[in-house]
């Protein structure tokens, strides 16, 4: 029925990964020919991320090697969703906190400071002013990562499909709408915290694989070794699996294989 992917951050997505996952003979996709394949955090935001503003020493190695341009970013990332996209499937954008990062940085950039960015940052917000209003319950905006992608993979013939944060989507009684960084009543997410759900839930956002009650955790489809993560670490490429019967399994790559 699904494969849920670990998170996929696009422009660090390890290539073994995506050929164990997507292109190789034997890869999941050819092997299960799943319906949905549901990505979490498929756009990393690295070009424009608040967690470099700072950081005087990522901001120049940025500069210097170019990946500071987030046109460039979001086009690598439509591309990556293309090239591993099977024919007839259906693909899942789950609202995820990297995502959200292009969000944030409409809000917070000033395009002055930032030219090589400032044009994509005008047409962006022009086209998010234009949707913003006030409903009966407060403000509401679109997503900008949607609004980049708005007819560009519909015209190419792909299905792409964004979900919308804090509106259910169940594939069969399972909640996959949720990313996991978000818990209850706006708390941090974590596993445990919503392992009690009434419902069965897949999330992602860890990076760290697990199951607690009826909460499946994907890992990672990123390389293990990022710049932000330090000391031991639990990551780990690691999908998920819905079945037609609707039972779920954690599957792992390991050493380039993802199964014997």
């Amino acid at each position: 029925r699904a494969l849920v992917t670990g998170d996929e951050h696009a422009l660090f997505n390890d290539p073994e990964v995506k050929t164990v996952t997507y292109l190789a003979k034997d890869s999941m996709v050819k092997f299960l020919k799943p319906k949905y394949i549901v990505r979490h955090d498929l756009l990393d935001c690295y070009s424009i991320s608040h967690h470099h503003r700072n950081s005087v020493f990522t901001k120049y190695a940025k500069y210097i090697s170019g990946t500071n341009n987030i046109e460039d970013e979001l086009k690598k990332t439509v591309e990556f969703v293309k090239e591993t996209t099977p024919k007839n499937t259906i693909n899942l954008v789950v609202p995820s906190n990297h995502n959200d990062h292009l969000t944030r940085w409409l809000n917070e950039a000033d395009p002055k400071l930032e030219p090589w960015n400032a044009v994509l940052y005008h047409k962006l917000m022009y086209r998010m002013l234009e949707r913003t209003s006030m409903e009966s319950n407060g403000v509401s905006h679109p997503n900008p990562f949607e609004l980049y992608c708005d007819d560009t993979f519909s015209k190419a013939g792909y299905k792409v499909e964004f979900l919308k944060r804090n509106v259910s989507f169940k594939i069969d009684d399972i909640e996959i709408g949720m990313h996991g960084d978000v818990g209850q009543n706006g708390a941090r997410g974590s596993r445990g915290q919503l392992s009690n759900l009434p419902s069965k839930t897949i999330i992602g956002h860890s990076h760290s694989p697990g199951i607690e009650k009826g909460c499946y955790q994907v890992g990672t489809s990123s390389y293990l070794k990022m710049e932000y993560n330090t000391g031991p670490s639990s990551w780990l490429h690691t999908h998920c699996i819905i079945y037609p019967n609707g039972k779920r399994q954690l599957l792992n790559i390991i050493n380039g294989r993802w199964r014997a």
